[in-house]
């Protein structure tokens, strides 16, 4: 009889084909990201209107016989998912960032003792190329030794799971990190990097200072005191990811 892989015993993670999901004998568990989307981001509501009405600015015709513009039914049209547009099309710049970055970190750890030392994928400074070399300059100036790149962690406790991006060690001391390509308007990311240390926990390992969240935006400009960003209260951050995996429960009727 074939063997159905999300029936393994104990945790297993489903990465085939585009998935994202993570299991505990057969069962489906709750990922973080999927949590903590429960809580809303009011700079959002903003943003989305942004994009409709610049959405409508450019895609206007000027009338030769008025001063006035004449909008298309189409284009209202188009204008109430350009948000979404918007935001995937963004979201594919970030991944393919991520994905970079994820590969000099786990070449890091394999080849050079946890220290990104050289890349040679900059040689054209587009945007992306900005993004990954101030992570790398930040990791070099800061002496940051990676120890391990997507980890898959889970809590059978709570039956939640999720995958950190780097787990790293700074001046001897050990973060739980996070790489954010995006806008950061709130403490949303500490309470995810809170969820990965409580999971870790768990899971044995305890021997934690603290969360960074490295904010690396999509325009290339990069500022460590303000993209560089640390958590020290665990507790705190904890709570609220556990305010949140309440909510989300209660909700779904879990």
């Amino acid at each position: 009889m074939k063997k159905i892989k999300n029936m393994t015993k104990g945790f297993y993670f489903d990465g085939e084909n585009g998935k994202h999901n993570y299991f505990w004998d057969g069962k489906k568990m709750t990922g973080c990201t999927t949590i903590l989307s429960i809580l809303a981001k009011p700079a959002l509501i903003q943003w989305a209107a942004n994009m409709a009405v610049n959405y409508v600015k450019e895609n206007s015709q000027t009338a030769k016989d008025a001063e006035v513009y004449i909008v298309l039914p189409t284009i209202l049209e188009e204008a109430r998912t350009a948000h979404r547009r918007k935001k995937e099309e963004a979201g594919q710049k970030g991944t393919d960032v991520h994905a970079e970055i994820e590969k000099l970190i786990k070449e890091a750890i394999e080849k050079t003792n946890g220290f990104i030392e050289n890349w040679d994928g900059g040689n054209e400074l587009d945007e992306k190329a900005k993004q990954i070399i101030h992570f790398i300059a930040w990791t070099q100036i800061n002496k940051v030794k990676f120890l391990e790149s997507e980890k898959r962690l889970y809590s059978e406790k709570l039956f939640i799971a999720g995958t950190c991006d780097f787990i790293c060690e700074i001046r001897k001391k050990r973060y739980v990190g996070d790489i954010k390509t995006g806008g950061i308007y709130d403490r949303i990311p500490y309470f995810q990097t809170a969820a990965y240390r409580m999971m870790l926990q768990e899971m044995g390992e305890k021997d934690y200072f603290g969360s960074v969240i490295v904010n690396i935006k999509k325009d290339g400009k990069f500022d460590e005191t303000k993209n560089i960003m640390w958590s020290f209260d665990y507790q705190t951050d904890l709570e609220g990811f556990l305010a949140a995996l309440k909510i989300y429960r209660i909700l779904k009727n879990y």
